[in-house]
C-alpha cells in the first residue's frame, strides 16, 4: 500500500514538471512581399508596414478599443472608408499606404502592387491572379525570395527561421 502512494506522489509532482518542460514558442517571424498581386490574407500580431498601387484593403483591428489605431492613407474612393463595423474597415483606390504598429490584425489585400513588411506571429495565405507570369514575390523569416503562387495556398506560419549552423574557421597555411 506504501508502495502505490508512493508511485501516486510521485506521478503527481511529476506530471507539473514535465508541462513546465515544454519548449516555448518560437519567436516573431518576418514576411516582406514585394509586388503582389491578386488576394493576401494576413493575421499578425506585431507590425506591418507597406503600401498597395491599386486595388482594396480590407483590415480589421482584433483589439479596435486599444491605444493602436492603425493609419491608411491614398487616393481612396470614396474619400471616407467604409466602415463595416467598428473592428472593420474597407479601403479602396490607388496608392494606399499602411501602417500597423503593436497589435492584432487581418489584413485582406485584393490588387496590384502590393509591398509589405511584417514582424509578429500569424500566419499570411496567397491566391494569384492567374491571368498574369507573375504575381510578385514573398520571403518568410529572412529565407530567399519565392514566387506567389497562382493557386490558393493553405495558411504559411509566420516564424523565426531555424537556427544557422555555426561557420567552421578557415585554416589559413602559414609558411
Amino acid at each position: 500500500m506504501r508502495r502505490l502512494g508512493l508511485v501516486v506522489l510521485t506521478l503527481v509532482l511529476a506530471v507539473p514538471a514535465v508541462s513546465f518542460a515544454r519548449p516555448t514558442p518560437p519567436g516573431d517571424g518576418t514576411l516582406v512581399i514585394r509586388n503582389g498581386r491578386g488576394v493576401i490574407v494576413l493575421q499578425v500580431k506585431g507590425a506591418v508596414i507597406g503600401w498597395m498601387a491599386s486595388g482594396k484593403l480590407t483590415l480589421t483591428d482584433n483589439d479596435p478599443y486599444d491605444e493602436n489605431a492603425p493609419l491608411v492613407r491614398g487616393r481612396l474612393r470614396p474619400q471616407k472608408p467604409q466602415q463595416l463595423n467598428d473592428a472593420t474597415t474597407v479601403y479602396k483606390g490607388q496608392d494606399i499606404r499602411y501602417r500597423m504598429m503593436d497589435g492584432s490584425y487581418r489584413l485582406r489585400f485584393e490588387g496590384t502592387g502590393i509591398h509589405l513588411s511584417a514582424v509578429g506571429r500569424g500566419w499570411v495565405a496567397f491566391d494569384g491572379d492567374d491571368r498574369f507570369d507573375s504575381n510578385g514575390f514573398f520571403s518568410l523569416s529572412g529565407s530567399p525570395f519565392e514566387a506567389i503562387p497562382v493557386d490558393p495556398t493553405e495558411r504559411i506560419k509566420l516564424q523565426v527561421a531555424p537556427p544557422k549552423p555555426p561557420r567552421q574557421p578557415r585554416r589559413v597555411n602559414l609558411p
